[in-house]
């Protein structure tokens, strides 16, 4: 229902209860004496406590650090360059980024050397470097293996071809010394500047201490000139046949300039004093090394003979069997080394170098040099 003429009755004043029991007054906030006059602000600091959450743990307070001065890196300086470590901390610092990585490299090069030399120190067999492969013979031994097959260094399936000057004032004869393995017989010839030499022994039980020897005819070499040996695979090719051959080296010899009976007489009487040493060879640890000489002594004697006696295949009979049982003897020599180098026992291995030397007095057998190369090795 609408009144007309009367006003409207002036609204009901508010009740304010005033706050509830736990709360808190809020912050008044001002009218406006003007209608439609803007809101006016909150203070800043107020509301940022009103958003911002108050902390409960612990506050850390984080100090400006103004940057260093001149003066300030000048002193750091000194102080670095008291030191080796300092002065390279101030070399390093002064180097590009190129330069940094160039020189991180050659370090990292350089370490990886060390360390590959350290190895091939410690364990020869472990690394095998790159090297050329040996085509001359000598006086040193050439331990490089040649042939077909596992262990074989420089792979040759069917021959083998080594050169070597022979340099003598006086008539001599030179000695081939090697080691052979995986050798069947009539497999692989032996030839000195075209000229076969015969076949190389086949394989034995003692293969792998045996020494063999081939006298090099002094007919056959050219003083002064370069000479050839070839090793000769009769089977390969067409076969694939394993062979191998090691250990090298040349011994030359002079041998007397005398008429033919006096070098028959001089042979048969080394040949006599190997029979009497063989003998004794239970009595004295050398005598078996005594023996062998003699008759290799009658041997090198008789090759200065074109036309060869009977003494002379008697005399290759008698060393081949007492280098058998020289290198038998000589590898149980370096087995009972091997353990007491195994055990620790300084006492047992220098005892028995002491005994190889005994028994292999000079370097006519190649015990007496692998003694020393022990010897060497371990420091004894």
């Amino acid at each position: 229902m609408t009144f007309v003429g009367r006003d409207r009755a002036a609204p009901a004043p508010t009740l304010d209860p005033g706050p509830l029991p736990g709360e808190f007054p809020l912050a008044p906030v001002p009218s406006s004496d003007v209608e439609g006059d803007a809101i006016q602000p909150v203070p800043a600091d107020l509301e940022d406590s009103l958003v911002q959450p108050v902390p409960n743990g612990p506050v850390t307070v984080v100090a400006k650090v103004e940057p260093s001065s001149a003066a300030d890196k000048a002193r750091q300086r000194r102080q670095l360059g008291k030191s080796l470590q300092g002065r390279f901390i101030l070399f390093w610092k002064r180097q590009s980024l190129p330069k940094r990585i160039a020189f991180a490299s050659l370090a990292g090069v350089a370490v990886l050397c060390v360390v590959t030399l350290l190895v091939a120190l410690a364990v020869p067999t472990a690394i095998r470097l790159p090297g050329t492969e040996p085509f001359k013979l000598g006086m040193e031994p050439v331990t490089d293996s040649f042939g077909l097959g596992d262990g074989v260094r420089w792979v040759h399936a069917d021959d083998k071809l080594f050169d070597f000057r022979f340099v003598s004032p006086t008539r001599a004869v030179a000695v081939l010394h090697y080691q052979a393995s995986s050798i069947a017989r009539d497999e692989v010839n032996l030839s000195l500047n075209g000229v076969s030499l015969g076949w190389v022994p086949p394989d034995t039980a003692q293969t792998a201490e045996r020494e063999l020897e081939q006298i090099l005819p002094p007919s056959l070499l050219r003083r002064n000139a370069n000479n050839q040996i070839l090793f000769d695979n009769a089977l390969n090719p067409p076969g694939r046949d394993p062979w191998r051959i090691w250990n090298l080296r040349l011994e030359i010899i002079p041998v007397p300039e005398a008429p033919p009976d006096q070098l028959v007489a001089s042979a048969r009487e080394a040949a006599t004093a190997g029979a009497r040493f063989y003998e004794l060879k239970d009595v004295g640890a050398e005598n078996l090394f005594k023996a062998w000489r003699e008759y290799r002594a009658a041997w090198i004697t008789l090759e200065a003979l074109d036309d060869k006696p009977e003494l002379y295949e008697d005399v290759r009979e008698r060393i081949a069997q007492i280098s058998m049982e020289l290198d038998h003897r000589c590898s149980q020599l370096m087995m009972q080394f091997q353990r007491a180098v195994q055990f620790r026992s300084r006492r047992d291995a220098v005892a028995t170098l002491e005994d190889v030397r005994r028994r292999f007095p000079t370097a006519e057998h190649r015990c007496h040099n692998l003694a020393l190369e022990k010897a060497y090795e371990h420091e004894l």
